[in-house]
């Protein structure tokens, strides 16, 4: 992959409208939790998967995210918040399960 494959990826989503990867074609809602972590144990052990099973799991936490601008737009705040809130809850835990796995050198 180039630089410039790179850079025309995240120009292709640097946009204000939500836009689906066809990446992967695994997404949904769930297993949102149980995908992270197995892609976090796969990176532990320098598993082959490791990036694809991050790729499947980060169109989980999209897709959280889908069904609440859905459930926004159709005026149902109180369902939507809780997918805001797990799909940054997620994207948190992300972030500190790298943190910690940088601290090892992994």
């Amino acid at each position: 992959m180039s630089f410039d494959e790179i850079h025309n990826v995240i120009r292709q989503y640097e946009t204000d409208k939500i836009k689906v990867s066809t990446a992967y074609g695994d997404g949904g809602i769930d297993p949102l939790w149980p995908r992270l972590e197995r892609a976090a144990i796969n990176q532990t052990e320098q598993g082959l998967a490791t990036f694809s099973r991050y790729g499947i799991w980060a169109n989980t936490v999209r897709d959280n995210i889908r069904e609440a601008v859905t459930l926004l737009e159709s005026g149902n705040q109180g369902e939507a918040m809780p997918l805001l809130v797990r799909a940054a809850n997620a994207l948190s835990a992300f972030s500190e399960i790298q943190h910690l796995l940088d601290k090892e050198d992994v």
